[in-house]
């Protein structure tokens, strides 16, 4: 795999270097899956095994063989670090985020994966409490999280239960550049099964009782939190069927270490189980006041009047997990707020949630998580965000005064870097789709990305602007959404490569410097454009596969199949399908 890994990097610097030579847009050359557990069995580990619809994985023989073919090395390529091109380009730094929410106990061996990105090709090198144990110089399909991502699987048996500190760094291919070292990950290793924790807490909103009821299922308490305090690190609160909860703050913080959850009792689902997060009385503000949550497969809301407000208020320092869980304003998209407000730092993370009516969204770290109907702006650029497999179906600011983005960079006097939207699509847009404004923004990745303008002739359309340095846009859809290069002279080391646009423009520019602009298709030009941007441009309908069905995948006779660049790190499409490993197709989806 390494070798074919060589081969993908050997033509895409050919095709840069020919664009370098050429003009037209290159730079100067001298410038959680069902493991068949039960559901109290994964629980009590606090894994993701229920890592939801996650794609079918590929064999084997489909993820890493295939490269028979590949066109034969030099007799003096060693394999490793063989990249003489590399020094002519300008140093940049790998984009890369772990896959994973820390702090899980683990019995059993698990795939830990990071999501990482360099026009020239990266290795993650893993570490376990300061020894190194793996090397992924490929992306490969994780299972856990339906993504093909650098992974290696942690085994818990080889280390004493308790914590452990997994350790990752990004290193590019090509000398002359900058790794990354990712944050440490802290897992808790429990193969003995010391850290378990079976208790079970009941609650029940209708008729338990905090005074006398003692949290059985015969006797439950009345509010969750007197079931998650009783119930012990690692426990699980099982709530009855009821939409009267709400979020209260009553009681001494926990002081919980490890994942506690609350969800609805066996034999219940979502449906079964609704908790008003921040209401219209004074004891209802969204603070729960616990740290290390896990909130699974249960609906949480607020219902307060318009204006600014929030589902949730964290205090500082706490850790929540919204896992399967339905987060919504009662009282629709357009009715103000957010999900979450509070006294920074804290940290949420989404798997497998679904997030509907609400005015924004504002998440930092989303894996397979589906949206619908959003009032306003759905990511709001802040350093070291991941959002891998999300759908989001209908932005649309109504009659009010949001001026809505699919992510917003807005950080006035401030540096957002390493930020990663992959397999990431909208639908039904009524939104700019990526909009850059004042502050600095350092190493973004938008790979495999699609999105959808509604309705077509809306004046909205992404925007480029600010001070940009390092911005990958590989395998990029969008339709009837234009793409304005607004501010190029601010934006350096810029690769837009294998994208279908409604339009890609700046001004009537054909080639910007500091920019890579190779191997895209426009639908059609600009008022101000005569030719496309860029090298081995081309401009005419892309043939999709149903329009009218929101289906933006390739159709039969598509000039867009099979037209593209392959690139480092993105082995398959936005639905998980293989590209093409020599001639990939246009766009976020390879052809069928």
């Amino acid at each position: 795999m390494k070798r074919m890994k060589l081969v993908v990097l050997w033509i895409i610097v050919a095709a840069l270097a020919s664009a370098c030579g050429g003009g037209g847009g290159g730079r100067d050359a001298d410038a959680d899956g069902d493991d068949g557990q039960t559901d109290a069995e994964a629980d009590a580990e606090g894994t993701e095994a229920d890592g939801g619809d996650a794609a079918e994985d590929p064999s084997a023989d489909d993820a890493s063989d295939g490269d028979a073919d590949a066109p034969d090395l030099p007799d003096d390529v060693t394999i490793d670090h063989y990249h003489p091109e590399c020094v002519e380009l300008p140093s940049t730094q790998v984009i890369a985020l772990w896959d994973v929410v820390p702090m899980q106990v683990l019995s059993s061996p698990a795939k830990l994966g990071v999501v990482g990105f360099h026009e020239l090709g990266l290795d993650v090198v893993f570490s376990v409490n300061g020894t190194e144990v793996a090397r992924a110089a490929d992306p490969e399909y994780n299972d856990l999280t339906g993504a093909y991502e650098y992974w290696f699987t942690f085994d818990p048996s080889a280390y004493p239960d308790g914590p452990v500190t997994v350790t990752a760094t990004a290193e590019p291919d090509c000398p002359g550049h900058t790794a990354r070292q990712l944050a440490d990950l802290v897992l808790n290793a429990n193969a003995g099964g010391t850290l378990t924790n079976d208790a079970v807490r009941w609650a029940d909103c209708a008729a338990g009782s905090d005074v006398s009821g003692v949290g059985s299922e015969a006797s439950p308490y009345g509010t969750i939190e007197r079931a998650y305090v009783e119930v012990g690190a690692g426990g699980t609160v099982h709530l009855k069927a009821g939409d009267c909860y709400s979020l209260t703050d009553l009681y001494p913080e926990a002081g919980y270490d490890l994942w506690t959850t609350v969800r609805p009792a066996p034999g219940l689902g979502r449906d079964d189980v609704a908790i008003l997060a921040y209401g219209p009385t004074e004891d209802s503000t969204g603070r729960f006041g616990e740290n290390m949550v896990r909130w699974k497969d249960v609906r949480i809301y607020k219902d307060v009047e318009p204006g600014f407000s929030s589902i949730f208020y964290f205090e500082s320092g706490h850790n929540a997990w919204v896992d399967g869980t339905e987060l919504y304003d009662a009282r629709g998209m357009w009715n103000g707020g957010q999900i979450t407000n509070g006294n920074d730092p804290y940290r949420v993370y989404y798997t497998d949630a679904f997030i509907r009516d609400i005015q924004n969204v504002m998440v930092s770290f989303a894996r397979n998580v589906a949206m619908e109907n959003i009032g306003s702006d759905v990511f709001r650029g802040t350093s070291d965000l991941l959002a891998v497999n999300v759908t989001v179906v209908t932005i649309d600011s109504g009659t009010t005064d949001a001026h809505p983005d699919f992510i917003q960079f807005y950080n006035p006097d401030s540096t957002v870097d390493n930020v990663i939207l992959y397999n990431a699509r909208v639908l039904n847009m009524g939104a700019q789709g990526i909009f850059g404004g004042e502050g600095a923004m350092r190493n973004i990745a938008f790979v495999n990305l699609l999105m959808e303008k509604d309705p077509p002739d809306s004046f909205l359309i992404s925007q480029l602007t600010g001070d940009w340095d390092h911005l990958l846009m590989w395998h990029i859809t969008t339709v009837d959404s234009g793409m304005m290069l607004r501010e190029p002279e601010n934006i350096r080391n810029a690769w837009v490569i294998d994208g279908i646009y409604a339009t890609l423009s700046s001004g009537s520019a054909t080639e910007l410097p500091g920019w890579t602009i190779d191997h895209n298709r426009a639908a059609e030009l600009t008022w101000e454009q005569t030719e496309p941007m860029g090298t081995s441009a081309s401009v005419g309908d892309p043939v999709y596969m149903d329009v009218g069905a929101d289906d933006y995948r390739l159709g039969a006779g598509s000039p867009a199949a099979d037209a593209g660049i392959p690139l480092p790190g993105v082995p398959a499409d936005a639905d998980g399908v293989l590209y093409d490993r020599e001639t990939p197709s246009l766009g976020a989806f390879s052809a069928p």
